[in-house]
């Protein structure tokens, strides 16, 4: 990972948020109580919209890095 990649960290946070909703499901096969319903609504479900609020601001961020690291080249050139 270079030095102002974001993408290869939000892919991995992507890909870890995908995995827990696999585990999680899994989990649900076998554990669906009160406690199992509890933990969902606050543990689980609060994870996907900040993480997808995270990805969309690493997204974001990315642009204004990739415009200053094109700023300071075209700069650079002159």
């Amino acid at each position: 990972m270079r030095v102002g990649d974001l993408s290869s960290g939000a892919s991995r946070l992507a890909n870890a948020l995908k995995q827990l909703n696999l585990k999680w499901e899994a989990a649900t096969a076998d554990w669906h109580d009160v406690r199992a319903k509890s933990f969902h609504k606050d543990h689980i479900d609060p994870l996907t919209p900040s993480v997808k609020e995270t990805l969309d601001a690493l997204s974001r961020l990315a642009e204004v890095l990739d415009r200053a690291i094109r700023d300071v080249s075209d700069s650079d050139g002159m």
